[in-house]
């Protein structure tokens, strides 16, 4: 293959990734008329991005108002306390939900990341008060690991996975 022609491929699938981004339940019919390729063409290269694991999975962009839920983000500041392996192992094969019982969070994200804080996890809850408990039981499971926390509140979700919020001319009155 050339280089052009394996620029052009480049080209080509990142079209189609971003085009994933926003619509990603769209039908390959859909996705071939958006891009302006071949269904073939479309499919075969969602399958090999899926095969290579550049796409994860797919999930919808969800109204959190509308199910009643808030949305929080706990930033995470580790100790300078090694992790042990069975405290690595925890964190990374746990979805960490089970901090409280009957479903009560749903995590959405989780990132190590390097700055002030070490960890950001956002997540879902019905209330401030779950929240809280979730950042207490995660402060108590990791105790000596966990140096500082502090728990953000989303007030208007004005982006999400990029896409824009439709209620976005509502919600701007607040502020």
């Amino acid at each position: 293959m050339t280089k052009s022609s394996q620029d052009q491929l480049a080209r080509d699938e990142k079209k189609i990734l971003k085009i994933l981004r926003t619509n990603g339940n769209g039908s390959i019919d859909d996705l071939s008329k958006q891009c302006g390729f071949s269904r073939q063409k479309v499919w075969r290269i969602i399958k090999k991005f899926e095969h290579e694991k550049l796409i994860w999975g797919y999930s919808a962009i969800c109204d959190d108002d509308a199910m009643n839920y808030k949305h929080y983000t706990m930033l995470m500041k580790r100790s300078t306390t090694p992790l042990d392996k069975k405290v690595l192992n925890e964190i990374l094969t746990t979805y960490l939900d089970d901090l409280l019982p009957d479903g009560i969070i749903e995590i959405e994200d989780i990132q190590y990341v390097h700055g002030l804080f070490d960890g950001i996890f956002t997540f879902r809850t019905d209330s401030l008060v779950n929240a809280k408990k979730f950042c207490e039981r995660f402060n108590e499971r990791f105790q000596g690991f966990v140096a500082d926390i502090q728990l953000l509140e989303t007030i208007i979700p004005i982006r999400k996975q990029g896409l824009k919020n439709p209620q976005l001319k509502k919600q701007i009155e607040f502020l």
